[in-house]
């Protein structure tokens, strides 16, 4: 990643061009679509308080209400793009270190 949780960041970002972005485990997409200045976003619900945020992408290849298997694509980053993940409980951002490592 080119930024880590903590200094200022409640999430973590990673480079990547074109790329594929997969969904860190089996969820609900709560939200899917864009938001001002992040680019598209997809909101997963983990479960009971549990919920992950991915930005940055270019192109969605989910909609919001859709269940997703752990891997699957939520989308793709555009060129020269930069994908963001948050790991939340009860909307409060969480290092989301020892589940990433």
């Amino acid at each position: 990643p080119s930024q880590r949780f903590g200094g200022g960041s409640s999430g973590w970002r990673w480079r990547s061009s074109h790329e594929v972005i997969a969904a860190p485990a089996a969820a609900r997409v709560a939200y899917a679509g864009p938001l001002k200045e992040w680019g598209e976003v997809v909101i997963l619900d983990l479960g009971p308080g549990w919920r992950v945020v991915v930005a940055g992408l270019d192109q969605l290849s989910v909609d919001t209400g859709q269940r997703v298997a752990d891997g699957q694509a939520l989308g793709r980053t555009g060129e020269d793009g930069e994908a963001y993940f948050e790991l939340r409980r009860d909307e409060r951002p969480i290092d989301p270190a020892p589940w990433l490592q």
